[in-house]
C-alpha cells in the first residue's frame, strides 16, 4: 500500500485526462450490513450521498448492502469511469482510518459480511466495465450484531461525505 494519504490518491484518480466533452462519470457503490455497526458505514456513507447530490448526472450512487454484486446490471448501464466502492474494512489501522486501497491491494483486506469476496467483484467489474476501480475503506471500531456507527466510524464517514461532495460536484450546498 502506499504511503499517500487517501485524498491524496483519490484527487488523483478524479482528475484523468479525458477530452472537455467527456466528463467523469463516478460510480459509488456503499458496501455493508448494517445490522453488524460499523460495518454498515459504506451503506450510510451512500444513502447520505443520494441525499446531497441529487441532479448530479456524472454520478452514481449504489446503497448495495451486503450483495454489491447485485448492483453490476446498474453500473454495466450508467458506464462509469470510475467505480469507487466504499466499505468498512480491517486493515489493522485505528478505528475510523480512511484508506484508498487499489485493486492490486484488495486481496488482502478482510472485509467479512459480503455474499461474495471484494476481489472477486473488482475483478468482474474491471473486465466487464473497462473503468478504474477503487475501495475507500473505513478500519470498523465494532462490527457486532446491532445497530449504529462507533463515535470514530461516524466522525470519518462525515468527512469523507464532506470530501467526496466537494470532489464530485463542487456546486453542492452543504
Amino acid at each position: 500500500m502506499s504511503n499517500e494519504s487517501w485524498k491524496d490518491l483519490f484527487h488523483k484518480i478524479l482528475h484523468p485526462t479525458l477530452p472537455p466533452d467527456h466528463p467523469l462519470k463516478t460510480a459509488i457503490v456503499g458496501i455493508g450490513n448494517v445490522l453488524c455497526r460499523d460495518d454498515g458505514v459504506g451503506e450510510l456513507i451512500a444513502t447520505r450521498l443520494s441525499a446531497r447530490l441529487v441532479g448530479c448526472d456524472t454520478v452514481q450512487i449504489i446503497a448495495a448492502g451486503i450483495a454489491p454484486e447485485s448492483c453490476t446490471g446498474l453500473l454495466r448501464r450508467f458506464e462509469p469511469d470510475l467505480v469507487i466502492l466504499i466499505d468498512s474494512a480491517n486493515f489493522d489501522a485505528l478505528p475510523g482510518t480512511v484508506r484508498w486501497i487499489v485493486p492490486e491491494d484488495i486481496e488482502g483486506v478482510s472485509a467479512s459480511t459480503h455474499t461474495l469476496p471484494l476481489s472477486l467483484l473488482v475483478s468482474y467489474l474491471a473486465t466487464s466495465l473497462q473503468c478504474y476501480i477503487g475501495l475507500l475503506a473505513i478500519q470498523p471500531f465494532d462490527v457486532s450484531l446491532g445497530e449504529g456507527i462507533s463515535l470514530p466510524v461516524q466522525i470519518a464517514a462525515d468527512a469523507l461525505i464532506e470530501e467526496l461532495v466537494e470532489a464530485l460536484h463542487p456546486d453542492t450546498p452543504g
